[in-house]
């Protein structure tokens, strides 16, 4: 049905935004950003340990198109998904992971400094 299609390119295109916003949410020029990049990244970290390391977008999106769960579909698999698209090359699983959490405890900590320094 044409309206499945639809609501899951709406969650699809929600959780690129929040992609990019964990990714460069240190560098907005706000206030409220950097304490919403302060609690959101932590949170989705805690989140995907306790939902079988998958993203609740992915999962929505998969029970959306009716798709069954893929073992691929957990934490990294969006990110995956994302690099390939844009670069064609589809980075391995244990690199994604640990580029992600690196990454997103960096940018973390980059939010929490900014609060700090006000």
């Amino acid at each position: 049905m044409m309206w499945r299609w639809w609501i899951a390119k709406f969650i699809r295109f929600t959780h690129l935004l929040i992609m990019i916003f964990i990714m460069i949410g240190w560098a907005l020029p706000w206030l409220v950003a950097w304490w919403i990049h302060v609690i959101l990244t932590p949170l989705t970290r805690l989140h995907w340990r306790f939902n079988q390391r998958s993203c609740i977008f992915t999962t929505w999106e998969n029970q959306v198109l009716q798709n069954e769960h893929i073992e691929d579909h957990e934490e990294g698999w969006f990110v995956k998904e994302m690099v390939e698209a844009v670069t064609g090359w589809r980075p391995p699983t244990l690199l994604t992971r640990r580029v992600m959490a690196i990454w997103m405890w960096i940018a973390t900590f980059v939010s929490a400094y900014r609060i700090a320094v006000i």
